[in-house]
């Protein structure tokens, strides 16, 4: 009696928790048109009417995505199959009654890496979108393009299951229930969980590794086979020991996923880069020479995984209880994008990855940057209201001058507290207090840095983050020996002042001699030439930016210069060699940054702890 009144127990717990989640099945195989089927169990609904709502907005794109223009055939369906009533009452959301018979629903995504009719003007960015390639073997799946969820209900637990081909594997930070060589099954312990962590599906290419105590996979689609996991592991390799090592020794995850999916035409937004999420992130790069292409993967990892620090382990209660349909936007996105941003940068000066002088070219690049947006509200107020069009159009500056913001507050930090802390002191401290599971208040972080730090720091926030004063570049960064002229002339030896470009066989050629220079036309350059060689060095895509550092570094005015170009004439392409003497040209820089030259023992202390060698 007692072993049949356990079977019943078992077996009514069993039914009761499949009622209280989510069952999602996403089925690879049914692939048609570059659209893919989805199926969802929901949990069991009180309510007479709900709402089914696709994101608007999703966390890490600061930007109107409607995801629900990807969805075709939508339908509500009891526990018979039988529809229910369904009225599509906006872009994301679906208004379905008699909801307490609800069952199922159902429904078509289409892939947003192609252009359809539903597109508009609103192309999705790559790494936020997804790609449905059955023919390639490939599927990029952003799982807030596929799922939604019931509204009252997005903290139910969900399970997802995808059927797939076996000669392709998935690749996610998803935790993976079961899995047979044709499906598999992941977890998420809600809809925040699910849509924080893409997938790919591809023919394998997957390398994993132990880094600082984390398992770190690296998954490459590259559909030419110019990159390889393995390639890429090896690049990243040394930039993950050093992140580690900034964050206090070890990295604060137990998992990391990176997922690299490589074009080899052009893209329909016609950017590339990627998108970060707590545990992973979702690449889409060009496919170009596997150098270039690893060292792009260093330089944009370097910024994605520091977001493990901000938003996972510090956040305002905007992200931590985001509104998908309405979202209420952060004061602060100056800490989860320029903070990033500028640890991307320093660790690198810090451990020995590039040195001081390329770190400076970096920055004076940002201050360069920054003058292309108008930047005279404060950072919080364009932040807060990102969704703005005219604030959308500026989001970029949070790349420039947020990182800014982090330089010299991390310069204030170490010299006002004598050195006793620097900025990433400070973070640790706050994902302490804070943490993936807590949020801080909007308008009480900078009192809450002030508690860590001191007055110094928090009159620095309120002037130059929540104020629209000016960051006093000249004042600040000499606190570690960097001197800063807001403007400079020299004489430089100039090239020609032609307008250089990429034609479709990979070759560098002349697009434009509108804005040339006497050298230029001394030379004889013309537009339609292709470069074949300068001074003496082949000119290719991979060696173009080497053969001009050298020239600007070892020419002298007066020295004779020979070019080789590819030129049409009546009809015939045929080999042209073109002379003429290097020339000097003005050339007027901003924002120069170099070290100064005799530091006092203040700014070398200031300067060795903010580069690590203090001891």
């Amino acid at each position: 009696m007692k072993k049949t009144l356990l079977i019943l127990f078992i077996a009514f717990a069993t039914i009761a928790q499949a009622q209280d989640s989510y069952s999602i099945n996403i089925d690879l195989t049914k692939a048609n048109d570059d659209r893919l089927p989805v199926e969802i169990t929901v949990p069991t609904i009180v309510e007479e009417t709900v709402e089914y709502h696709m994101p608007k907005v999703v966390p890490g794109t600061y930007s109107i995505s409607d995801f629900g223009r990807f969805v075709d055939k939508f339908k509500a369906l009891d526990a018979e199959g039988n529809e229910l009533d369904v009225d599509k009452t906006s872009t994301n959301r679906w208004t379905i009654k008699d909801a307490t018979k609800l069952n199922k629903i159902t429904y078509w995504v289409e892939d947003s890496f192609d252009d359809f009719a539903g597109y508009g003007n609103n192309r999705l960015f790559e790494p936020g979108g997804m790609s449905i390639e059955a023919d390639k073997g490939v599927f990029v799946m952003n799982t807030f393009g596929f799922v939604g969820y019931v509204d009252g209900y997005k903290f139910k637990p969900f399970n997802l299951t995808i059927t797939h081909d076996e000669g392709i594997k998935g690749a996610t930070s998803l935790k993976k229930e079961s899995s047979t060589n044709t499906s598999d099954t992941f977890s998420a312990e809600n809809y925040n969980f699910l849509a924080d962590a893409p997938i790919m599906y591809s023919k394998p290419d997957m390398v994993t590794k132990e880094i600082a105590g984390a398992n770190i996979l690296v998954s490459v689609y590259s559909p030419n086979k110019v990159l390889s996991a393995a390639d890429v592991m090896d690049t990243i390799d040394e930039l993950m020991e050093a992140q580690a090592e900034y964050l206090g020794g070890k990295l604060p995850v137990d998992r990391y996923a990176y997922l690299i999916y490589l074009f080899d035409s052009q893209t329909i937004s016609g950017s590339f880069g990627a998108l970060e999420h707590s545990y992973s992130s979702l690449y889409t790069l060009p496919e170009m020479d596997p150098s270039r292409i690893s060292q792009t993967v260093k330089d944009v990892a370097a910024h994605e995984f520091f977001h493990i620090v901000t938003p996972l382990n510090i956040h305002s209660e905007e992200i931590h209880n985001f509104n998908y349909i309405e979202p209420k936007m952060s004061q602060h996105l100056w800490l989860y994008e320029g903070v990033t941003e500028y640890a991307s940068q320093h660790v690198q000066v810090k451990y020995g990855l590039y040195d001081l002088e390329d770190y400076l070219s970096e920055m004076q690049s940002k201050m360069q940057q920054q003058e292309r947006y108008n930047v005279d509200i404060p950072y919080t107020e364009f932040s807060k209201n990102i969704l703005e069009p005219a604030n959308e159009r500026r989001y970029g500056d949070v790349y420039a001058g947020g990182a800014l913001i982090a330089w010299c507050l991390d310069l204030t930090i170490i010299n006002s507290t004598n050195g006793a802390k620097d900025l990433q002191a400070v973070l640790r401290e706050l994902s302490k207090q804070y943490g993936p599971l807590k949020a801080f208040k909007d308008e009480e972080l900078f009192d809450e840095i002030e508690k860590i730090t001191n007055n110094d720091v928090g009159e620095f926030l309120r002037k130059y983050v929540g104020g629209d004063e000016k960051l006093p570049y000249s004042e600040i960064l000499s606190l570690a020996g960097i001197k800063y002229l807001p403007e400079s002339d020299e004489m430089v030896i100039t090239t020609g002042r032609f307008t250089p470009a990429l034609n479709e066989d990979q070759e560098i050629f002349i697009a434009s001699t509108e804005n040339m220079n006497d050298f230029g036309k001394d030379l004889g350059l013309e537009e339609g030439d292709i470069l074949v060689s300068w001074n003496g060095m082949e000119v290719t895509v991979e060696t173009f930016s080497d053969v001009l550092q050298s020239y600007y570094s070892e020419v002298e005015v007066g020295d004779k210069v020979t070019v080789i170009v590819k030129r049409e004439v009546k009809g015939k392409t045929k080999e042209t060699k073109l002379k003429a003497k290097a020339k000097q040209v003005k050339s007027s820089q901003k924002h120069l940054l170099e070290e100064m030259e005799n530091p006092s023992p203040a700014q070398q202390k200031v300067k060795a702890i903010w580069l690590g060698k203090s001891n």
